[in-house]
Formats: structure tokens, C-alpha cells, sequence
């Protein structure tokens, strides 16, 4: 029942605290510490060690999301992506292998932030009562999947999170040595809920398998490639998937594989902010691409050479380019479909930087595609950070709609799903593609009727993690596709220029005194602070700007856009 169970957590959490805690008060400290914690897109995320509690608290609420799913297994991963090797996280994957859904995000920072032991029951009983999980018949066994990445934290913050799973009563696959990636987690949650085959072998397998066949027969695009895995544990991991670019004649060498500073002066998020090569990493030759993983390799932005008059060591290949070269040869694959498919709707989402303003629903039809199966609808979706040379190319040069949505990968997710098949990106480099069960139920009879045009996509989905952005999923299919499209290299690294731009934050009392409508394009209040910033977009040209508010610090942020980077400057 109900209250057997949360007396269990209840007990079992003061035993913790008891043992974790070195004096009364230092537990005292703790305990404040959670009270005003915030669950985002990244889960909790703070100094490693400070999360002992966090972590405990987690694992008894991964395992109560397992037992509120019928006993669909959950995840958590203990990782903090891009930030320092100080910092540790706590992140639920939920029974879809997505992240946890929106709305169990307030009843994670309720069990976290409870003080005691009391407190903690209540909470749990308010969450079982109100997503009416019935233990009438006997509680529902949970199972709760677990992995960490390298920091030096990680081992105890995941015994900690086996320490709750067990208290709520749910089995535990993982331990304090289960090294993954965080995209790996996620992918492992999917198939052992679809009833697949669901180890890390598996995933290796299918990669292989997948990218092997799509780059059959195919010139190798890239003839040499540095992958910088910024110290993380996709060093680790990278190894097991390259067989088949190797094989293909690209030859790879990997960079920063764990000698150095987790995240330091490498990564993805180094490369992407910084516009400078991550240590280790030498300047690039012709027909030469570099790539930079994130430390748990969620993330992958590209690079290749400067040019000359750029002033830089490197021209950045971020999450926007990546979805419009991925875009651009989705495109052509559905319209080689020819008549084995209906009209495609082709729509484009973006989030509130995207520059343009909102059309709606996609509604362009690509013209003689013919055939009996209806409309397939195709959505590409960026972040709030999409450069708006992107958007100009998305719309322009493959006459596909944008469509915006707010600023978050969990809202990019959630808006893909409305589409048969979508690709969406952050220009941090964090991005996937989905392909609806139906759009792959009908590629699976087009390809039996022989369309190799059906069996390319069905290959595609296969390197594709259709849970999360992943950056050896992303690596592989980038490399795939630039091996299928004419110019390579050169014509993906010459799709646009970027636009110059700039962000800036301000630090507010409040900011939630700025309210935003629009996908967070526009404010309503206060009312005369948008009239001002649109005075300001009229005196600059191909300007936009906006301001939002962050959804973890009380700052606002700002992004402006020009001709030139001082325009933009100055706008900012």
C-alpha cells in the first residue's frame, strides 16, 4: 500500500542521513542546501560534492516513476555534461528513455527538498495520490537502470542512488562501475521497455551494422579525422563504433582521451563558444574534419580549418550546420521516394532566435511525389540559439517552413513527435532525428517493394538514438551522409556564413517580472520594454533581438543580430 511504502522511504532516509552525514550539523547544512533546488533540462546539477542527498532522493523517486509506470523500467545517469570536473549531476530517464516528463519535474524537486524524514513521506504519498498509482494489489516491482560517467565523484553519488531505489522496493541494473555514455542510458531505458535487445553490445552492434551498410560502396567524404573526446567517457566508448568509418578510409585519430582535465580548454562546449581548436588538437589541413564530443557525449559540434581571411584557427561546423546538411539530404531522400509516398509536408521548427516570425503549421506540399499513402510530414527543429543565416537557408535554399517553439531540448523533443519524421539541433551540438512508427512502418513496404530510396532512411534510423541527442549516433551519420551528398566536405561547410551576433546576460532582482509570448520572442511585460527593442531592430540592418528570462538564475538574457558584429555589438 501507499503508506507501507512511504513509511519504508521515510525510515530508510533516516538511516541514510544518519550514516552519510559526519555530525548533526552538517546533516542540518545539507538538508538546507536542497530546499530551493530547481530540476531543469540538465536535472540537478551542483558541486559533486554536495550532492549525497540529491543523488539518495533520486534513485527512491527513479524507482516510484517505475512503479507509477507498471514497472516500466526508469534510468539515472550521474554525469554533469559540459561543466567543470568539480560539478556532478543527477538526471532521470524516463520510461520512453526521453527525459523525465515534464510533469514528475516538480515532484522530483518535492522529494529532494523535503527537511526530514516526516516530510518525505508526505511528499510521497501527495505524488502517488496524484498520479493515482494504485498498490491496493500489492506494490508494482520497479527497476531502475543506472550509469555514470568519469568524474571522481561518481561512484559515491551512485551508491547513494542505489541506496534509494532499494528503500522504494525496485530492482537496480548498474552499479558504481557502469561507465556510459549519458545518450547510451537513455537508448538502453527505450529498448528494455520495447523488449529488445537492450546491452551495451547491442548498441555497438546496431551503429556498426547501420553505418557499415549506409557507407557501402561509397568514396570516404573525410580523409582524416580528429575527434577531440574532451577527456570524458566517450573516449571510452568512441573505439567501438569506428570500424566501419575506418574501413571506408578515413583515417582517425582521437584527442584528449583522459590524460588531461575533464572539459578543460576541450570539448564541445569549448570548440562551440571560444572558436578555438581544444587543446591537442593541431590546426587542420584540407579534407581534414575535427569533431568535439561534450564529457559525457551528448553533444558534438564539427571543425575544419580557418581561412585566411576568417582570423581564425577553425571554421565551426555547430548544431545548426549539422541540421541543415541533415535536413538538405533528408529532403532529397523523401522526394527520391517518388511515387511510393504521398505529398510531404516539409516543415521546419525553431525556437525564439530563429529570425523570422512564426508561420504556423507547415503547410507546402512538394509537388509530384503522388502515390497512395497521404502526406508525410517532415519538421527540422532548432534552439533558441539558431544562427539566422540558418533559418534564411532552411527557408530559402530548401524552401522548407519554420515553425518555432521555446527555448529547451525537452520542448524540441516533444514538438518532433507531432511530425512522421524530424531532426532537430541546438547549436551546441546536442540533436537527433525521429522517425514515427508509422512513417517506418510505411519505408519498410516501400523498401519491400523495392525503393532503395526506403531502405537508405531505414538505415538512417538505425544509427539514429531516437531518445536524446547523441554524439556517437551523430558522428556516424554525419559522416554517412557526407559521403552521399556531391561536394562533401566543402559544399556542407558552405551552406551559409553565419550571421554576426551577440549574447549578453544581465543580472535582474526579478526576472520574472518579464513575461514572454511567442515561443519567448516577443515580452508583454513590461509593456514598454518591448516597443523599445523593437525601436532598436528598426536602426540596424537584418537585425533581430530579443530578451527572455533564464529559466535557472535571476538574469535575463539577451541576443541581437546585425550585418556586421558591430551592429550586433552594439544592439546587444
Amino acid at each position: 500500500m501507499a503508506q507501507d511504502l512511504a513509511r519504508r522511504c521515510g525510515a530508510a532516509d533516516e538511516a541514510f542521513f544518519r550514516e552519510a552525514m559526519a555530525s548533526p550539523a552538517a546533516a542540518e547544512t545539507e538538508r538546507e542546501s536542497r530546499r530551493r533546488l530547481s530540476y531543469g533540462t540538465a536535472g540537478f546539477r551542483r558541486k559533486g560534492s554536495k550532492l549525497i542527498g540529491v543523488a539518495f532522493r533520486c534513485g527512491m523517486l527513479a524507482a516510484v516513476r517505475s512503479i507509477a509506470l507498471q514497472g516500466r523500467a526508469t534510468g539515472l545517469v550521474v554525469t554533469a555534461s559540459h561543466n567543470p570536473v568539480e560539478d556532478n549531476g543527477v538526471k532521470l530517464v524516463d520510461g520512453d528513455g526521453g527525459m523525465l516528463h515534464m510533469s514528475w519535474e516538480k515532484h522530483a524537486e518535492a522529494i529532494v527538498s523535503a527537511q526530514n524524514a516526516v516530510d518525505l513521506e508526505q511528499a510521497l504519498l501527495r505524488i502517488l495520490a496524484k498520479e493515482e498509482v494504485n498498490l491496493m494489489g500489492g506494490e508494482r516491482a520497479g527497476t531502475v537502470l543506472l550509469a555514470l560517467d568519469t568524474r571522481p565523484t561518481g561512484p559515491r553519488l551512485v551508491s547513494a542512488a542505489m541506496a534509494g531505489i532499494r528503500a522504494a522496493g525496485a530492482a537496480v541494473v548498474g552499479s558504481e562501475d557502469t561507465l556510459r555514455t549519458t545518450p547510451q542510458l537513455h537508448w538502453q531505458v527505450l529498448a528494455t521497455n520495447a523488449g529488445g535487445p537492450c546491452e551495451e553490445k547491442d548498441y555497438y552492434d546496431k551503429l556498426n551494422r547501420a553505418c557499415s551498410s549506409l557507407l557501402l560502396g561509397q568514396d570516404a567524404a573525410v580523409s582524416s579525422l580528429v575527434v577531440d573526446c574532451a577527456n570524458g567517457v566517450g573516449a571510452l566508448k568512441l573505439p567501438s563504433v569506428l570500424p566501419a568509418v575506418t574501413a571506408s578510409g578515413t583515417a582517425v585519430t582521437l584527442a584528449n582521451t583522459g590524460g588531461g582535465t575533464l572539459n578543460s580548454l576541450c570539448g564541445a562546449d569549448f570548440v562551440q563558444k571560444e572558436r578555438r581548436l581544444p587543446m591537442c588538437v593541431g590546426a587542420l589541413a584540407g579534407g581534414q574534419l575535427g569533431a568535439s564530443f561534450d564529457g559525457d557525449a551528448d553533444r558534438i559540434v564539427f571543425f575544419v580549418g580557418g581561412s585566411e581571411s576568417g582570423g581564425s584557427d577553425l571554421d565551426l561546423l555547430d548544431g545548426d550546420k549539422i541540421l541543415c546538411l541533415l535536413a538538405g539530404h533528408l529532403k532529397r531522400c523523401v522526394e527520391g521516394l517518388g511515387g511510393s509516398f504521398g505529398p510531404v509536408a516539409f516543415g521546419c521548427i525553431q525556437t525564439a532566435y530563429a529570425p523570422l516570425p512564426p508561420r504556423g503549421a507547415p503547410e507546402a506540399l512538394v509537388e509530384g511525389l503522388g502515390g497512395s499513402f497521404g502526406p508525410v510530414a517532415f519538421g527540422c527543429i532548432q534552439t533558441a540559439y539558431a544562427n539566422g543565416s540558418s533559418t534564411r537557408y532552411l527557408e530559402q535554399g530548401l524552401g522548407l517552413e519554420v515553425v518555432k517553439t521555446k527555448t529547451g531540448v525537452k520542448h524540441l523533443h516533444a514538438a518532433a513527435l507531432a511530425f512522421d519524421l524530424s531532426v532537430y539541433f541546438e547549436a551546441n551540438g546536442h540533436g537527433t532525428m525521429l522517425f514515427s512508427p508509422d512513417f517506418l512502418r510505411r519505408l519498410r513496404e516501400a523498401k519491400g517493394s523495392g525503393s532503395e530510396w526506403a531502405g537508405h532512411l531505414l538505415e538512417i534510423s538505425n544509427v539514429v538514438n531516437p531518445a536524446i541527442g547523441d554524439a556517437l549516433s551523430v558522428l556516424l551519420l554525419v559522416l554517412a551522409v557526407l559521403s552521399h551528398e556531391a561536394g562533401g566536405l566543402d559544399t556542407w561547410r558552405g551552406l551559409y556564413a553565419d550571421a554576426p551576433s551577440r549574447m549578453l546576460k544581465c543580472v535582474v532582482p526579478d526576472r520574472s517580472a518579464i513575461k514572454t509570448t511567442n515561443a519567448e520572442q516577443r515580452m508583454t511585460q513590461p509593456a514598454a520594454l518591448q516597443a523599445k527593442v523593437d525601436d532598436l531592430v528598426a536602426g540596424a540592418e537584418l537585425a533581430r533581438a530579443f530578451v527572455r528570462p533564464s529559466g535557472t538564475e535571476d538574469v535575463v538574457r539577451i541576443y541581437a543580430e546585425a550585418r556586421t558584429q558591430e551592429q550586433a555589438d552594439q544592439l546587444a
